[in-house]
């Protein structure tokens, strides 16, 4: 039986042959362009798969149903109230079934494309143990490969192109910088779904600093802060050229 560790690691391999030139614009614009691709792609799924006028319909009458029991709560009418509520409630169910169908659909692209994702913007380099307190990776981008060193003394020290990068520092290559994150055992890839149970340096790229820290952001805004903040807004557009609301 095929491991989903070996089946992502086949995948990952043709993703990184297949958009190797998309990759090689660098970090930015090769994550900018999946952002708008990605976009266009779930609001085509919700167009193709979604009953478009049946779902008009039903918010239709769920806004028209709401509005009848708003007024017969304001008119203290309790049992009518009571069942525009009810009739609210099993609206809203037929347009949750409606939209199950779309909704699966995007969640198999996202299993199929965001792991790799991960694992590109925000890889865990697995490290081989030279001696006591050294170890080796190699850390790679759009087929571009850069030795990695990481002595672990009193702190871990990451060592590439002859700059040192204290745990929590930043380094500059292929044009974005990347904080060295983490130096461990374990956490390997994207969920740990693929990668090794051994060590790792855990690297992020950091797309767009930020002035103050947010909760569950941070400083900075990774991979996946700045594709929502390129893909959400594109994705409503895209919908509402095609008519799907």
């Amino acid at each position: 039986m095929v491991s989903i560790q070996g089946l992502l690691t086949g995948l990952f391999g043709f993703y990184n042959t297949v958009f190797q030139p998309v990759l090689s614009l660098g970090p930015y614009l090769a994550l900018a362009f999946f952002s708008v691709a990605l976009a266009g792609v779930f609001s085509v799924i919700y167009w193709f798969l979604l009953d478009i006028e049946k779902n008009k319909n039903l918010k239709e009458k769920i806004s028209n149903t709401q509005e009848k029991m708003k007024e017969a709560r304001k008119n203290d009418e309790t049992d009518k109230a009571s069942d525009h509520m009810q009739k609210t409630m099993e609206l809203n169910q037929k347009m949750m079934m409606l939209n199950f169908k779309p909704m699966i659909a995007t969640m198999v692209f996202v299993g199929l494309i965001f792991p790799w994702l991960g694992a590109t913007f925000a890889p865990s380099v697995d490290l081989k143990q030279v001696n006591n307190t050294t170890y080796t990776g190699n850390f790679s981008y759009a087929g571009e490969t850069n030795r990695i060193t990481v002595i672990n003394e009193t702190e871990p020290v990451l060592q590439i192109n002859g700059e040192e990068i204290n745990q929590g520092e930043q380094f500059n290559q292929q044009g974005i910088s990347w904080k060295f994150q983490k130096f461990g055992k374990g956490g390997g890839g994207y969920l740990g779904l693929i990668g090794s149970d051994g060590i790792t340096a855990k690297i992020n790229a950091v797309f767009i600093p930020l002035p103050f820290s947010a909760p569950l952001v941070g400083t900075a805004l990774n991979w996946l802060g700045f594709y929502i903040l390129i893909a959400m807004p594109l994705t409503f557009l895209f919908r509402k050229m095609l008519g799907v609301q």
